[in-house]
């Protein structure tokens, strides 16, 4: 259910990613380029995070774990003797939704991404290599992660409280934030990235009221 509803959430948000200081200027008149319509359409560009679809560490399912007692005591033993051996995958399939709120095609070159874990970088990578985003659609980017995690990023701890709430999202105080960094390309090729990495919201962010 909570997918079928990201069209309408998205269409509710007026949240976009900054870009660089060339493509601030709103374009006016008749005779406005082509290049302008691309800069204003990139300012438009709204993105939301999906929750988690999946989720395994050491090939176990912890996309409902949310405490470390969630796992038996036979499945910790073996994420920790995993952890020992050096071997312990994590398996990640996310989505961000992408919506071009403009009249004018949008072009997106890659989609940047950090995958922070209590506020640490946990892993990097790209998706939505060279999507088209049609004008006043909504397209779908894969964030689809496999890496093994190292004693290191645990901190101390053990397995079964590293993936405790790792994808709980409704949680006061969740763990997992995703930032993103979108990189554009015109119709005659010039590439528009944005200066920073942002943190993009949830499917169910609300649009911000301003009280007057």
């Amino acid at each position: 259910m909570r997918t079928l509803t990201f069209g309408t959430l998205l269409l509710a948000a007026a949240s976009s990613c900054s870009v660089s200081e060339q493509v601030k200027d709103k374009p006016t008149g008749k005779n406005v380029s082509a290049e302008a319509l691309e800069n204003e359409a990139y300012t438009l560009m709204q993105y939301r995070l999906n929750f988690v679809d999946e989720a395994k560490l050491g090939g176990q399912d912890i996309l409902f774990v949310r405490q470390a007692s969630d796992i038996a005591s036979a499945q910790q033993a073996q994420l920790q003797t995993a952890l020992k051996k050096g071997n312990l995958p994590l398996q990640l399939k996310m989505r961000v939704y992408a919506r071009n709120a403009s009249p004018t095609n949008v072009q997106l070159k890659q989609l940047d991404y950090k995958i922070l874990l209590d506020g640490k970088e946990l892993t990097a990578g790209t998706t939505g290599l060279n999507a088209q985003l049609e004008a006043s659609a909504i397209e779908t980017l894969p964030i689809d992660v496999t890496m093994n995690v190292k004693p290191a990023q645990l901190a101390g701890s053990t397995p079964a409280a590293f993936a405790a709430g790792f994808t709980d999202f409704t949680a006061a105080n969740r763990r997992l934030t995703v930032q993103i960094r979108p990189m554009y390309v015109g119709a005659s090729g010039r590439q528009v990235p944005a200066t920073a990495f942002e943190t993009v919201q949830l499917v169910t962010a609300k649009k911000a009221v301003t009280v007057k």
